[in-house]
């Protein structure tokens, strides 16, 4: 008896096509739900109060905002507002501190799409997505409670708002987002070139709406921050005075006993306007700042931002070495289990702020995408968003880098890596044959390398 089996491979890669076709968003909303689903598996760990990293300042100064005391004066206060409410519904712990940011970044990366898919079209719009989603330094900072999210999430909304011509709603937005984390006006900058580079044929027009723009964004920034000031007057310096009280007992007119006593009394230099506290965030950050401590530790390499997109590294002494696992630990547990074989250690959960090789190296595809467009001179517009968003959100740290030894980590590259991701995206668009299936490769290295680096391991 002989049993034959016949497949109609083009009936079936034509309904394929015919159902995706049917369903063109189905792809990013399958992405998305995978991001959400390994925040899920990750924001657990751990859940028994202790914090990932800089959670040991943003989940006090969130709670303190939350019964009405100023806190973490050094950054705007949007970002620990939102952290705030979100303890307020969910509770004081784990889910709490973390779920909010986990939808902030699901929501970014779809605004991202948005904003991608205007620019360089589908499916390289899903992989940029793709190639932000899984890496691991952005990853972690949208499941854990720090500050990153709330200012990313409104930025890309207001280009998102801005591509649809709704530029008083964007203003507002991105004035919402500098009110979340100072370093959101190089997303402003990187929206105001654009439309000046882009609508040079009425330029006066274009710096009318520039400045129309800019004036928002003030105004809300300001504003609100104003008014944050007035409600929970932070402080930007305090001092204490101590008092010491003499009180002489005296018996049929004679001294017996003197009482010394200790009072204490405490000054602030309360900031009650905006210009006040713009100005102390400036200070605190510069290089006399307390946020401007130089670094004294032994050398590593993430503390150089050229270090960040370079697969080899090179120290201030141009020394070379290589090692991409070179990054800082944000939370690690370690465990020794003893047996009769002897004793083995795990790190079951390990946040390790690895970047992403095949997204911050692969930026170098991405120079060479956008050197093809402006030699071909298509997309231009798409080069001057991509080239401007990168520089700006980059070159402050490479400036730093180069002048003094003040930074201590690498996340701050996550505000540059949205621009990475198109830049990789467009090079493989302008690969006619083999983008696709190039990209595609490019995402699939990434999620093997996110899946080896993810922060919660099982153990044996």
């Amino acid at each position: 008896m002989k049993i034959s089996l016949e497949f109609d491979t083009a009936k079936y890669w034509l309904e394929w096509k015919t159902f995706w076709s049917r369903n063109p968003d189905l792809p990013i909303v399958l992405l998305l739900a995978f991001i959400f689903a390994a925040h899920m598996l990750q924001i657990a760990f751990p859940n028994d109060g202790s914090m990932i990293f800089d959670e040991a300042h943003y989940v006090p100064a969130s709670v303190a905002t939350m019964n009405g005391v100023a806190a973490n004066a050094e950054h705007p206060p949007l970002s620990k507002i939102i952290s705030a409410w979100g303890i307020m519904l969910l509770g004081n712990n784990w889910f709490g501190w973390r779920f909010p940011q986990v939808l902030m970044q699901i929501g970014t990366l779809y605004l991202l799409y948005l904003v991608a898919r205007r620019l360089i079209g589908d499916p390289w719009a899903l992989g940029a997505t793709a190639l932000l989603g899984l890496d691991m330094v952005f990853f972690i900072h949208g499941g854990a409670l720090l500050i990153d999210m709330a200012p990313l999430f409104l930025a890309f909304l207001a280009f998102e708002l801005y591509f649809r011509k709704r530029y008083n709603v964007s203003a507002v937005s991105m004035g919402l987002a500098i009110l979340a984390r100072e370093m959101s006006v190089f997303y402003f900058g990187t929206l105001a070139l654009y439309h000046l580079v882009t609508n040079t044929r009425r330029l006066k027009s274009a710096v009318r709406t520039v400045l129309r723009y800019t004036l928002i964004a003030l105004v809300v920034f300001g504003g609100l921050l104003w008014l944050y000031d007035e409600t929970f007057q932070p402080y930007s310096a305090s001092s204490v005075t101590n008092f010491v009280n003499q009180n002489i007992i005296i018996e049929d007119g004679t001294p017996v006993t003197t009482i010394l006593s200790t009072s204490q009394s405490t000054s602030r230099e309360l900031m009650l306007n905006p210009f006040a506290h713009v100005l102390f965030i400036m200070r605190y950050h510069g290089w006399t700042g307390e946020g401007g401590i130089t670094i004294s530790e032994a050398y590593r390499a993430y503390q150089y931002a050229w270090n960040w997109i370079l697969p080899i590294h090179i120290s201030p002494d141009r020394h070379v070495t290589f090692d991409p696992l070179d990054a800082p630990t944000y939370f690690r547990v370690d465990v020794d289990v003893s047996g009769p074989e002897g004793t083995a250690h795990y790190v079951p959960v390990w946040y390790q702020a690895v970047p992403n090789p095949f997204l911050w190296y692969g930026l170098w595809l991405g120079v060479v995408g956008l050197a093809l467009c402006v030699w071909r001179r298509e997309e231009l517009g798409a080069v001057t968003f991509i080239t401007s968003g990168f520089l700006l959100n980059y070159l402050p740290w490479v400036a730093i880098s180069l002048t003094a030894r003040r930074i201590g980590f690498n996340y701050y590259m996550i505000y540059a890596l949205p621009f990475a991701a198109l830049a990789i995206a467009l090079f493989w668009k302008k690969m006619p044959g083999y983008g696709k299936v190039g990209l595609a490769m490019q995402v699939l290295l990434s999620l093997v390398y996110f899946i080896s680096v993810f922060p919660v391991r099982p153990m044996p």
